[in-house]
């Protein structure tokens, strides 16, 4: 906890300094997700192209996570697998997509911004519960302040809410249009995760 806190720092400090992203110019989009079988976790990557949606790569990593869950904790759970299956993708990423907290989590180290910080890569966090922060309504729109500031933002598909929070290196308003144009009707979650999840899944399925 003590190291979240001490990285979180660094992370708020820097906000206010990162670049606008340039949605015209991404090239590959990263999604990131878990499935389990026992006490085996298997970490699923895959790479899609940004304008076409198409998957170019996957990879996957089986590890016997370090700790057992602890609600904001997961990053110390599941990141390192993320993080392994990502560079066994053989290309950088513009933008990861993890299924988790990003500020909106209680030392403003969730397992998002844990991922993006890493990497040195811009990461959004979605969510379909709230972890952490007070939701308000501004401007019309239903936002989540903690530590200070706005750190993510509730939007609605297939009538339920998901959570958008700043990760890592991107700014939240980036963040949400990004989110929006990567989310389609078949799926509950953003295309990225949704595809991480339902290999993660077909994976598991093939050890029992």
């Amino acid at each position: 906890m003590e190291l979240q806190q001490y990285l979180s720092r660094r992370v708020l400090e820097e906000l206010d300094s990162f670049p606008q992203l340039n949605l015209d110019k991404l090239q590959y989009i990263v999604g990131v997700d878990a499935a389990y079988h026992k006490d085996l976790m298997c970490g699923v990557a895959v790479l899609l192209d940004y304008r076409t949606g198409f998957v170019l790569k996957e990879a996957v990593v089986y590890r016997k996570p370090a700790i057992p869950y602890v609600p904001g904790l997961l990053a110390f759970r599941e990141a390192p697998a993320y993080i392994a299956a990502i560079k066994k993708l053989g290309a950088k990423p513009d933008v990861v997509f993890v299924d988790g907290h990003g500020l909106s989590h209680p030392r403003a180290f969730g397992i998002a911004t844990h991922v993006g910080l890493v990497l040195n890569t811009p990461s959004v966090g979605i969510a379909k519960k709230k972890l952490y922060g007070e939701e308000k309504i501004e401007d019309g729109e239903r936002v989540v302040w903690a530590h200070g500031r706005v750190v993510a933002k509730v939007i609605e598909h297939r009538g339920k809410k998901l959570y958008v929070s700043i990760g890592y290196k991107i700014r939240l308003e980036d963040a949400v249009k990004l989110t929006k144009k990567l989310t389609v009707d078949k799926y509950k979650l953003p295309l990225p995760i949704a595809l991480a999840d339902q290999l993660s899944k077909k994976f598991v399925r093939r050890l029992k």
